[in-house]
């Protein structure tokens, strides 16, 4: 009886265990690294869609733990911001400020 109360307690440790494990997430997604690849994906969109190269600053600010990222795309003048998502990896670029000359 001894080992079946023992052998109860470790299963239920085990599972336990296995759910806290699974449960944490990856913390590669607020990496540096995973900015800027996130960044040139987007770069590389927006450049097959209409075939002109631009070329793009990236500007980000840390004020009191709060993150602000943005991007200017140089050829068009076109200024866009990073908008934050409960996620890490949802975050979507917006369009803030439109071009203020023609081409």
């Amino acid at each position: 009886m001894k080992h079946y109360v023992l052998g109860i307690i470790t299963g239920i440790a085990m599972v336990a265990s296995l759910i806290v494990l699974s449960g944490s997430g990856s913390v590669e997604d607020d990496s540096l690294k995973a900015l800027l690849q996130r960044v040139e994906s987007y770069m590389s969109t927006e450049m097959a869609k209409d075939g002109s190269a631009g070329r793009y600053q990236l500007q980000s600010f840390t004020i009191d733990r709060t993150h602000w990222h943005y991007l200017l795309d140089t050829s068009t003048g076109e200024l866009f911001q990073l908008k934050p998502s409960p996620t890490p990896g949802n975050g979507k670029w917006s369009l803030l400020s439109a071009a203020n000359f023609e081409k």
